[in-house]
């Protein structure tokens, strides 16, 4: 068996946050000052890498906000680029703002509160009853709390069969309050030992602490790492760098913020193992590519593994172009997607 361990993310991956925390994203900051971002925007923040948590992301946004009104000239995506070339996150967001003259830097830097926007965040979130239970006091706005559009992606189906034959645990970048209320939505029981969340000692994604925490305690030699985002790619491979005695995959699935042939592409890029349709493709394809005895791993040299072919080779000469929609594409370009009547990709690299 190539994977002993299933180690899942919430967002994106359990559950929809489209219009949860995303929502919360861009509403917070509209009310604190009056204006805020554009929806499409809130994926290059998070590709731009350190802002796997959205009250982060809320202050670079904000930040972004602030400096364009004060005379920034930069696009989004000029500003999250030069965020991703100093190692992404708030504090590259602020070293980006030095190219502003003193006092107009100053003047930004003044005018971001993270206090008041984490505050009105929560209560958009959350919703009065929830903020009182969980933050304690009065929420400084009454809103019917986002938290409670939060669609399952996850069938209890999947859960099932992925419990049944692995050791399934959660990393997420949520309090372990809002944890509990998707992992009780979604109908995934797990115990404190099982998960680690925004309140654990270890640090957020993409550090690898989280997952290699989790691999120590399950006794997992080979871990799968699902998650939605290009941080969480990149916790499996800082993981896999940094744990020597076993092997980390990082899965991404299209169903947060990267969707499509682009975010395909994103993830692959990204070093992804593979890029599935949706968790609910999980199962099988650990069932009929990592545990069939071709599964890949990124180091020839370790003593768990056979090296085996890389099958992001996309010059071979030996593809094939037949398959049908019987069957289910596990390749790293198309994993987990039923094609209908067509024909997989030449480049498709399944053995399905």
């Amino acid at each position: 068996m190539n994977v002993d361990a299933v180690v899942l993310d919430i967002d994106g991956v359990l559950v929809d946050v489209a219009d949860s925390y995303r929502r919360a994203i861009i509403e917070s900051i509209d009310r604190v000052y009056g204006q805020t971002i554009e929806r499409s925007s809130i994926q290059a923040f998070k590709n731009a890498g350190g802002f796997n948590n959205d009250w982060q992301l809320t202050d670079g946004a904000a930040l972004y906000l602030l400096a364009s009104r004060e005379g920034l000239e930069m696009s989004v995506d000029e500003f999250t680029d030069a965020i991703a070339r100093r190692g992404g996150g708030v504090d590259a967001a602020l070293a980006v703002l030095e190219r502003l003259p003193d006092p107009t830097q100053t003047r930004v830097t003044d005018m971001w509160d993270h206090d008041q926007l984490r505050e009105v965040f929560q209560a958009l979130y959350l919703g009065p009853e929830r903020y009182e239970q969980l933050e304690g006091g009065k929420p400084p706005v009454e809103t019917p709390g986002y938290i409670e559009d939060e669609p399952v992606i996850a069938s209890a189906e999947t859960l099932e069969r992925l419990q049944s034959r692995y050791d399934v645990g959660v990393l997420t970048g949520r309090p372990a309050g809002e944890a509990d209320i998707a992992l009780d939505r979604v109908g995934l029981a797990l115990n404190d030992h099982e998960r680690i969340t925004m309140d654990d000692p270890a640090p957020g994604k993409p550090a690898p602490d989280g997952l290699v925490g989790l691999a120590e305690r399950f006794g997992a030699d080979r871990i799968a790492f699902v998650g939605d985002t290009l941080d969480d790619i990149q916790t499996a491979a800082n993981a896999e760098t940094t744990d020597s005695d076993r092997v980390y995959h990082g899965l991404g699935t299209l169903t947060g913020g990267l969707k499509g042939e682009t975010g395909r592409q994103k993830f692959v890029s990204a070093g992804a193992s593979a890029v599935l349709s949706d968790i609910n493709a999980l199962p099988e394809y650990l069932e009929r590519w990592l545990n069939s005895g071709v599964a890949w791993t990124r180091q020839a040299n370790r003593k768990t593994e056979t090296p085996r072919e890389d099958r992001r080779d996309l010059d071979r000469s030996s593809q094939r172009d037949d398959w049908t929609s019987s069957e289910l594409c596990v390749d790293t370009l198309c994993a987990g997607v039923r094609l209908g009547d067509a024909p997989h990709s030449r480049r498709c690299h399944c053995r399905a």
